[in-house]
């Protein structure tokens, strides 16, 4: 699989608390082009308003780039040595980080998300579906029925999270992990620093008009910023 990935920090912010796992390479800032046939390809987007955000999926992402499969064990283990790391510094003290991504190799491909982070399949080479789906408030009130789609906009807790990496809580992770049949469409990946400011529609365009390449992520961040997202942004395109 060809990757194409950027991420960057958002304006006026110190440093990046988006990471991105490409095979063994985690990146932090700037562009990676690469091709892999077996690994993990995610973001991890640590948690704004919570101590840490950058070290919280710098280690997410790390540990992820020395295991051989996803499984819930072995994901647990991970959150559960985080929140020890959290519990010996009050600087580290409820950090965490949500993460989203996928595992391929010649024998299984492995869907995996917990938090907000994305990844959906371009199919037709037109048409974006979201595979995960997110942990936050509002998509929990839309399931329960409790909020109308049209006042989703106007939510003001639209970020807030119920499940995640760390957080100092275990009851928080609730990690949900699928194998899948190999992709056979590209894949894209996003923080919500990038989906949270676009519509599916102006994704789709993007891509429609750039193509899967470096030009239509740094497009997708572009008009993410004239939208009003000042957050870190991370975009990943996988390219069967």
């Amino acid at each position: 699989m060809k990757v194409i990935a950027i991420t960057q920090k958002g304006p006026n912010k110190s440093e990046n608390e988006d990471r991105i796992v490409v095979g063994k390479s985690v990146l932090a800032d700037g562009t990676l082009c690469s091709e892999i046939k077996e690994g993990v390809i995610a973001i991890a987007d640590g948690v704004g308003g919570q101590n840490a955000g950058a070290y919280a999926s710098q280690y997410v992402a790390g540990r992820l780039c020395t295991i051989n499969e996803i499984s819930d064990k072995r994901m647990r283990d991970i959150n559960e040595e985080l929140i020890r790391i959290s519990e010996t510094r009050e600087n580290l003290n409820g950090m965490a980080t949500t993460l989203s991504g996928v595992r391929i190799s010649e024998s299984k491909t492995q869907l995996f998300g917990i938090g907000n982070t994305r990844v959906y399949l371009l199919q037709s080479g037109k048409y974006l579906k979201q595979l995960t789906s997110d942990d936050t408030t509002l998509q929990y009130l839309l399931a329960a029925g409790q909020l109308a789609p049209g006042d989703a906009a106007r939510f003001d807790r639209k970020n807030e999270l119920v499940a995640c990496f760390g957080g100092n809580s275990p009851e928080l992770f609730k990690i949900k992990i699928r194998d899948m049949e190999p992709f056979a469409a590209p894949i894209v990946l996003s923080s919500d620093g990038i989906h949270d400011y676009l519509t599916v529609d102006q994704m789709e365009d993007i891509i429609a008009s750039f193509g899967l390449s470096e030009a239509a992520c740094k497009e997708l961040i572009r008009l993410a910023r004239e939208n009003g997202s000042s957050d870190d942004a991370s975009i990943v395109f996988g390219v069967v």
